[in-house]
């Protein structure tokens, strides 16, 4: 997997990329092509895609990670069945296996679990390098340090049933490369929050089914 699966940049997107992108990064492809062919200066951006997520998730855990990762109240045993599983992806259905949005303390625990193992994981090299080179070329193009969005792009179809607006974090004036690393890492933690599992398990979905992918683009002044 190389870097060009791991990002795409406005220009290259589509609605027909939404499976890769999510909503909002194929939307934006599309304003971005469209509006600047018509001389509309768009700010740009890239995406950082479902296969970057892939990766992540797909990652193994270090035995050290769970070190940082305070214990829960009333998922002890969950914990110590996570604890063994090799990747991330294998820790997370752990955490999910047999919620139940009804048990309030229970779901609680158990999505705290999740966030903190997304928030602790290390993120792999190659992923890390991408999203490094997609911001550097945002600062060859508007500066060094430039402030930009990280939004989180859902995957999941939205329906007449069932609407994933407003769940997952975005995050505005972001500001190096190891910040948008971390945002970037807390729009994924978003995914796992008790509103977002409770969701999709009381639409009979499986949580462990979406994958996200996040917008990285130059924010604009309200005030020009």
């Amino acid at each position: 997997m190389d870097d060009l699966e791991l990002i795409s940049w406005f220009d290259e997107v589509s609605m027909d990329d939404r499976n890769t992108v999510g909503g909002k990064g194929a939307s934006l492809g599309e304003m971005h092509i469209n509006l600047s062919n018509a001389g509309v200066n768009v700010p740009n951006g890239f995406n950082v895609t479902v296969d970057a997520y892939q990766k992540f998730v797909n990652s193994e855990v270090p035995v050290s990670t769970w070190d940082n990762i305070r214990e829960p109240d009333g998922v002890e045993k969950i914990r110590s069945a996570a604890i063994a599983s090799k990747t991330l992806a294998d820790a997370l259905e752990i955490c999910l296996d047999g919620a139940d949005p009804k048990d309030h303390l229970n779901m609680h625990g158990r999505a705290s679990l999740a966030r903190a193992l997304v928030r602790q994981t290390p993120v792999p090299e190659v992923v890390r390098q991408a999203i490094i080179s997609g911001y550097a070329k945002l600062c060859d193009q508007y500066g060094q340090g430039v402030d930009v969005a990280v939004r989180s792009s859902a995957t999941t179809e939205d329906s007449s049933d069932a609407s994933f607006a407003g769940q997952y974090e975005s995050f505005l004036n972001v500001s190096g490369e190891r910040a948008v690393i971390q945002k970037w890492r807390q729009c994924v933690a978003s995914l796992f929050t008790e509103r977002a599992i409770g969701y999709q398990i009381e639409k009979d979905m499986n949580p462990l089914d979406s994958a996200l992918a996040v917008v990285i683009m130059k924010m604009v002044r309200s005030d020009k």
